[in-house]
């Protein structure tokens, strides 16, 4: 049976001589695996359709007997070749999209992708997109930090920071000698990251300026209670720290 669907490529693994598996995460928010024949030669007219974080047209082959359906054809829609060209939003892109496979979640997983990736194409705050995926990414999988008072005793006065354990904003009297103090800046992007979604994604990017770290409180939320294994983190957090020892 043939089939076509848009759908952007959130994975490529090389397979055989000249063949490869891409992963696809098509407008429904359905995942499958597809094999790419001759992917890999110089003259394939699919290879630029095949590419990681591509959006495109696929014509499909399906087999009843298998998992496993073979690509017919790729068109492409939007190639995003410039998140590509740059090694921190490539690496950003791939965490997103790996973030998306292991999630397993088929609602507004699309939309969601396809928002930010067009936004990390224009390359004005990456970390700023990569931090408001992550807090609707966390809220989909049900984890919502308290951001309207102190955790413990409700107080929203003097908070001064932010625990994992505890599940939100703790005042400064309920403070562990452990817990991190943020400055009142940080301490109102998470909360602002928090009550986002993918809607206002324009307003917070011109509300704050994001970086790295913003965005590993957001994820150690993620790590904690999401109960998914990224792979890719590891290499954003190597890139971030090859970059904190160059300035």
């Amino acid at each position: 049976m043939n089939s076509e669907y848009c759908a952007i490529v959130i994975s490529y693994r090389e397979y055989r001589e000249h063949d490869a598996i891409i992963k696809l995460l098509d407008e429904n928010g359905t995942i499958s695996s597809l094999i790419a024949r001759g992917v890999q030669k110089i003259n394939s007219k699919n290879a630029a359709g095949c590419q990681q974080f591509t959006y495109g047209r696929y014509f499909v082959n399906e087999r009843q007997s298998t998992v496993l359906h073979s690509l017919r054809s790729a068109e492409c829609l939007r190639t995003y070749r410039d998140i590509r060209e740059d090694l921190y939003m490539q690496s950003i892109a791939s965490y997103m999209c790996e973030v998306i496979e292991k999630s397993d979640f088929e609602e507004n997983a699309f939309p969601l992708l396809k928002t930010m990736l067009e936004h990390l194409s224009k390359k004005e705050q990456p970390f700023g997109v990569l931090c408001l995926f992550q807090a609707i990414v966390n809220r989909m999988h049900g984890i919502e930090p308290c951001v309207e008072g102190c955790v413990h005793c409700g107080t929203t006065k003097r908070i001064a920071s932010i625990s994992v354990q505890a599940g939100g904003f703790l005042c400064q009297s309920c403070m562990r000698m452990e817990d991190q103090l943020y400055t009142v800046e940080r301490l109102k992007k998470f909360r602002l990251l928090v009550k986002a979604h993918l809607e206002h994604i324009s307003l917070v990017l011109e509300s704050a300026c994001f970086d790295f770290d913003d965005f590993l409180i957001q994820y150690c939320f993620f790590a904690e209670y999401a109960g998914v294994s990224v792979k890719s983190i590891r290499f954003l957090k190597h890139l971030y720290a090859l970059h904190i020892d160059k300035t």
